[in-house]
């Protein structure tokens, strides 16, 4: 399945619209593909931007992501969800709720930028509330200015040119970070880091995974932020940020997945129906699972995630995602000691991979590369050797910072045979595998 973003995106955005609720709705009655009459949409689409967007799947989708529920409308809630296309990629929604009105505002996009989509997501509601003409000029220029480089910016002028918004690009691979990543802060903020700990375990386990919250804000940002913590690695399998109302059937699904479920839609749905499923609830910092993948972790592993985290002055900037991809570092950052060298390609070695790395990490390791977002990792990077364009990014650098600091310490077993060498070979051509692969 490879990356979920798409790559050489043109435009900014894809669609702007404004939804209105439809009110009066008894949205328990049908889900998603029940039988019977059709369900009366959860809203209606009243004004939409540009007019020659045609994609009915997300046309028809919007109003129940726009509404997956009866809202607490006490303050402005912004909020993201995921559409997955026909080809497997993440197409992002970017919402938002004001009191004020009772209508909701979203973007859609192919970029999976939140903080900059968010801010635009303000600067376009304060436009259309107080001008307008300025409000469809700037949206069209928005549109029509394409897609900034890495690490560059675009910006747009407004009010006869008095005031602007400068749209900042993250740079490729770029890790978030305490307080600039929205997701980051409330995940922070809300859940504590033995759950945190939890979460993560129970996604190296491919577990069903639920997330719930009162609050959409809150609930998006958890669930993205520990998506992120997931890095180097991809999450294959089902996910949604906001489960609607009318999409509650896909927490029976037997496969792995990591859903978002607002607190009133999890309310409709029995533990029976639910099975063996990990429920973390952002309101309440409460997590429920019937399984202990805590502890199936190398016990190494959760030590320095506890230490680490537990150092709550040192946590600004990328810190915290640093814990948790050095957790990673430690448990697959020497898979480039399993590549093997054949005239036509480079290949993966299971059994050579296990017997490189440290007896106490071995049995976990062994499970691990049962696992789909392993298998993925391995083909992602056995392409980039194999395209012959070297490659570098966090994980890479991280990776060799590890490797020198064991060597430091005189650890006796062999770690990362010759990656320093590979990095800075890779290092030299990673901007044109940047352009071309990953945003």
């Amino acid at each position: 399945m490879g990356s979920r973003i798409k790559s050489d995106v043109k435009k900014l955005f894809e669609f702007w619209c404004e939804v209105k609720p439809t009110r009066g709705i008894d949205r328990g009655s049908v889900n998603r593909g029940g039988g019977g009459a059709a369900a009366t949409p959860a809203g209606v689409i009243i004004e939409s931007f540009p007019e020659g967007f045609r994609d009915k799947e997300v046309l028809n989708g919007i109003p129940s992501f726009a509404f997956p529920c009866d809202l607490i409308r006490g303050s402005v809630q912004s909020y993201s969800f995921v559409h997955t296309t026909a080809d497997s990629k993440w197409r992002f929604g970017f919402c938002r709720h004001d009191p004020k009105t009772e209508t909701a505002m979203v973007l859609i996009t192919y970029l999976p930028w939140h903080d900059p989509f968010l801010k635009l997501l303000t600067v376009l509601a304060d436009l259309k509330r107080t001008d307008l003409n300025e409000f469809r000029t700037f949206l069209s220029e928005a549109y029509n200015r394409g897609v900034p480089d890495a690490g560059g910016n675009l910006t747009v002028f407004y009010n006869s040119g008095q005031s602007h918004f400068t749209f900042e690009r993250p740079l490729p691979f770029q890790l978030p970070s305490i307080p600039e990543n929205h997701n980051l802060n409330l995940y922070y903020n809300f859940v504590d880091p033995k759950e945190m700990i939890s979460v993560f375990a129970a996604m190296l386990a491919e577990r069903r995974i639920i997330f719930t919250s009162s609050h959409l804000d809150r609930l998006s940002s958890c669930i993205q932020a520990a998506n992120a913590f997931l890095y180097p690695m991809v999450w294959q399998h089902i996910f949604i940020p906001v489960l609607p109302w009318e999409f509650k059937d896909y927490l029976g699904a037997p496969m792995p997945y990591l859903i978002g479920v607002p607190k009133p839609v999890l309310e409709t749905v029995s533990a029976d129906e639910l099975g063996e499923v990990v429920i973390l609830n952002c309101d309440t910092n409460l997590l429920e699972s019937p399984f202990d993948d805590v502890r199936a972790l190398p016990a190494e592993i959760v030590s320095q995630l506890k230490k680490y985290l537990s150092h709550t002055q040192d946590h600004i900037g990328d810190r915290v995602s640093k814990i948790f991809l050095g957790a990673l570092v430690q448990l697959i950052g020497g898979y480039r000691d399993a590549v093997e060298f054949h005239d036509t390609c480079k290949t993966f070695n299971r059994e050579k991979f296990i017997e490189s790395r440290p007896a106490h990490l071995r049995p976990f390791l062994t499970k691990m590369m049962e696992l789909q977002i392993f298998a993925q990792f391995i083909d992602d990077r056995l392409k980039m050797l194999n395209s012959g364009l070297g490659f570098s990014d966090e994980f890479e650098r991280e990776t060799v910072r590890y490797a020198e600091k064991m060597k430091k310490r005189g650890r006796n077993y062999v770690f990362l045979k010759h990656v320093k060498d590979k990095y800075y070979l890779g290092k030299r051509s990673v901007s044109r595998v940047f352009t071309k692969s990953k945003f």
